[in-house]
């Protein structure tokens, strides 16, 4: 059972690109006309902007997030879930009303998706659909930033009842302060004998909060070794782990300990 997971992560990390990378140039936001056909005063004519995903577990599975422009700003429509169909080059999903039964059905050609909403059991067409890939931007290179202040934290020893002293788990616990305000929680695996001044520890933590009054959430990744009692600590920022104000935030954070203080540096960049 013990080499069981490590063995899963090898096999994710390796299969993963390729289950993407089909649909991967879906990936982003498109624009175009959303027209309304057939006798419905209810519905009108709409100009959209769906920004579409793709599930990492199922590179089947695509999600339209939908917004229409009303004077010149998005409002959200609501979340389609979609089937993506490889060899046809489709996008399909049922929907279902109190007041009638549809689907959804697009076709991708390159940077144009085209097709719409047709209504059943007679496959009347409901609205017609066509979008286009917006460009990409050039980014700006971001700036780094700096960050510092203090932390509490609470390491609480998890009951695995193993055996095996050499390795262990952690939950931990911490409060921040100073630039970043917030708490943060997550889990460390411990291996080594400290008793010789040798050990490691791998850790993943989830801060939420604010950051220089950016409000958002972003994962921290540990990797940390002891050779003899020289330390050797490396925690950076997850990559896309950055959510609200936080969202595309990289960086490195360094720790000090004096006194029995824990102190932070903390460099960073945001889109």
């Amino acid at each position: 059972m013990r080499f069981r997971i490590p063995y899963l992560i090898v096999v994710l990390l390796l299969s993963t690109p390729f289950g993407i990378a089909q649909t991967s140039s879906l990936t982003g936001d498109w624009t175009g006309e959303s027209i309304c056909f057939g006798n419905n005063p209810s519905c009108h004519d709409e100009k959209v902007v769906y920004h579409i995903s793709i599930d990492t577990a199922d590179s089947t599975k695509v999600k339209i997030a939908a917004d229409k422009i009303v004077d010149g700003k998005p409002e959200w429509m609501g979340d389609v879930y979609l089937k993506y169909d490889p060899a046809k080059q489709t996008l399909t999903a049922d929907l279902e009303s109190s007041r009638f039964h549809g689907v959804w059905e697009f076709s991708i050609k390159g940077n144009i998706i085209e097709g719409g909403l047709y209504v059943l059991p007679d496959r009347a067409t409901g609205r017609k659909i066509r979008v286009q890939k917006n460009e990409s931007i050039k980014k700006e290179p971001s700036m780094t930033q700096h960050a510092n202040g203090t932390f509490e934290v609470k390491m609480t020893p998890a009951d695995d009842k193993s055996d095996d002293k050499s390795l262990g788990r952690m939950t931990i616990a911490k409060e921040w302060h100073g630039d970043l305000e917030g708490a943060s929680t997550g889990q460390m695996l411990t291996g080594g004998d400290v008793t010789k001044g040798s050990a490691g520890y791998v850790a993943s933590e989830k801060f939420t909060g604010t950051l220089n009054g950016r409000k958002g959430s972003f994962i921290l990744q540990h990797s940390a070794t002891m050779t003899r009692g020289v330390g050797q600590l490396t925690i950076t920022v997850v990559p896309d782990s950055g959510t609200d104000q936080l969202k595309g935030i990289s960086g490195k954070l360094g720790i000090k300990i004096e006194n029995g203080k824990h102190s932070y540096d903390f460099d960073y960049s945001l889109e």
